[in-house]
């Protein structure tokens, strides 16, 4: 039978949020590169995006350093200290991001665009290294599904209050995935939140994004 793990599960599908967002995002500099310039309609969508791509992102490391690393440090080997140097570095490249993206002429968007391709060369080693050290088969043995339960509550309670606003965090999360994994990542999310919530109350808010995002509907 298959091992099952809250929190393996769950680190998949942050990370795969979160390099859609990436490719997303250096697609369109090149795009832009190419053409000379942003279409008028997509500055404020490219730049709303970019910046919710900072802050989940920025978040779910700081919920890992603060929360997952501490519990399983003296119960599951792995590299932590290597780990958390990765996300000092993303986290500087993170706020560099962010002060690019006021200027999106041609020169900003290609600086944006080689910071971006940094943290592609930082991003991609990091995830491997996570998902072939915390794997549901080595979680399994030192915490029990009840137990992740509660850890990956914390987990998202902690990366909520650092992700930025919900009405563009949320649809940036539940957006940059399809399919049966959109549906698994927004189960445990109350109905008002993914029914009500996001795709009506707050559409107006995170409306420029979505040219960036996977098919809304569903």
């Amino acid at each position: 039978m298959k091992e099952i793990s809250p929190i393996a599960e769950g680190l998949l599908m942050i990370h795969k949020i979160i390099t859609r967002g990436l490719a997303t995002s250096l697609r369109k500099c090149d795009e832009y590169v190419m053409k000379r310039g942003l279409p008028p309609g997509e500055a404020s969508g490219f730049t709303m995006y970019v910046a919710t791509f900072s802050r989940v992102t920025h978040a779910h490391h700081l919920s890992e350093d603060d929360i997952a690393f501490p519990y399983f440090k003296d119960h599951l080997e792995a590299p932590y200290d290597k780990l958390k140097n990765d996300h000092r570095v993303l986290s500087g490249l993170i706020d560099t991001i962010d002060q690019y993206l006021p200027d999106l002429s041609i020169n900003g968007v290609g600086k944006l665009r080689e910071v971006l391709g940094e943290f592609e060369n930082v991003w991609r080693p990091h995830i491997r290294s996570e998902e072939e050290n915390f794997t549901a088969e080595k979680l399994q043995s030192v915490a029990g599904i009840k137990e992740q339960e509660k850890i990956v509550g914390k987990l998202a309670a902690h990366s909520s209050q650092n992700a930025g606003p919900g009405p563009l965090a949320l649809p940036f999360m539940f957006y940059n995935l399809e399919g049966r994994e959109r549906e698994l990542f927004m189960k445990s999310f109350p109905w008002i939140v993914k029914r009500v919530l996001v795709p009506v109350i707050w559409k107006k808010q995170w409306n420029p994004m979505t040219p960036f995002l996977l098919q809304i509907n569903g």
